[in-house]
């Protein structure tokens, strides 16, 4: 990840070097859609009192949409999604005489935001600033009930029954920050490559955890 970051460095500092020379952008005035491949570094996160997740890095996928305003600003919204693999401690509360233990799962998440994205220079070829608010629903697969037997009518299946096992979930408020660097390689395609932080205010002894993430995003102006 660290040879990554040096390389979107080092495209962020050629897009604004070649911006003097780079033909004018035709953003101004469009929206655009954009498909984005995602990969989620690996994190650890605690609560206190020993407990704490080791959480793997993972691959994930998101869709978004967005109106330039000009050819500097635009305006949008996304949704992301992923799930990672993950290895907890769990340790006893006070007055608990049980012992610490370990467990594992697959976390799924997924963020639906608003965000604004700042193009530095009005080329083709330009370094960019993203930044966004939104909401992150987690899913941790700990179970958190009893199972019960549901019965549907599935499109494909027809009527169906089947067990469902409650699971501890959460919505919580989050951010990002990003930066990275566009090309338009014409008046209908885009690519642009990102290196951003999404915040997870999660509330309580957990507090803001944080992930770093990369991103390719395949955009169509229209």
């Amino acid at each position: 990840m660290k040879s990554l970051l040096r390389i979107t460095l080092s495209m962020f500092l050629a897009a604004y070097a070649a911006g003097a020379v780079a033909q004018r952008s035709q953003r101004a005035g469009t929206w655009e859609f954009t498909l984005q491949p995602q990969y989620t570094n690996s994190t650890r996160i605690s609560s206190g009192d020993g407990s704490s997740a080791d959480i793997d890095s993972t691959l994930g996928f998101g869709m978004g949409f967005a109106y330039n305003l000009n050819n500097h600003f635009s305006l949008g919204g996304e949704f992301v999604w992923s799930q990672a693999d993950y290895k907890a401690t769990v340790t006893p509360a006070s007055g608990n005489p049980n012992n610490s233990f370990s467990i594992t799962g697959t976390l799924y998440t997924s963020t639906i935001r608003m965000n604004a994205t700042w193009n530095i220079l009005a080329s083709d070829l330009t370094p960019i600033v993203v930044g966004g608010l939104g909401s992150t629903y987690v899913d941790t697969s700990i179970p958190n009930g009893p199972p019960n037997n549901y019965c549907w009518w599935d499109p494909w299946w027809g009527y169906y029954c089947g067990t469902y096992v409650p699971t501890k979930t959460s919505t919580n408020f989050s951010y990002m920050a990003g930066a990275g660097v566009r090309w338009d390689a014409n008046r209908s395609f885009f690519v642009r490559g990102l290196v951003d932080r999404e915040w997870i205010d999660a509330g309580g002894d957990l507090g803001t955890p944080w992930v770093d993430q990369y991103r390719i995003d395949f955009g169509f102006k229209f």
